[in-house]
């Protein structure tokens, strides 16, 4: 039950980092924002991959291994992708100045589709399981 309240909760997210990605950038906080919602995306992401890989009997600890074994498994098809996702997450918590903030969105803002593509497997690893098991 904790992947799939997991894998909800990381649909949910995505969808308010996609809103949050509408809003101009000349809108006050949206640049903020939109990196809060990425922080909270993000963390849902590697735990719900955490989450599916503790069912196929595969632990990973970080968001790193996570990712790599995600990689392995064929779950995501860009391994570097994801690792500059995991970057531009360490990078938020020493954002101090404008312009890395801009980085880091921008960074956000070329690379959020990649969290689509995980929920949609995630979902179909949740249904194949699901068929398993009847």
């Amino acid at each position: 039950m904790k992947k799939d309240k997991l894998l909800c909760q990381l649909q949910d997210a995505f969808q308010r980092l996609k809103e949050a990605l509408e809003i101009p950038v000349s809108e006050p906080l949206t640049i903020d924002g939109t990196i809060q919602r990425f922080e909270f995306t993000f963390e849902l992401a590697w735990k719900a991959i955490k989450s599916f890989m503790e069912d196929q009997g595969v632990l990973c600890h970080s968001p790193k291994s996570c990712i790599k074994e995600a990689f392995k498994m064929g779950w995501i098809h860009s391994e570097e992708e994801w690792l500059a996702l995991l970057k531009a997450r360490n990078m938020t918590t020493h954002v101090y100045n404008e312009a890395s903030a801009m980085g880091i969105y921008k960074e956000i803002h070329q690379r959020h589709d990649l969290f689509q593509a995980l929920i949609k497997e995630l979902a179909n690893q949740q249904t194949q399981q699901t068929q398993q098991t009847q």
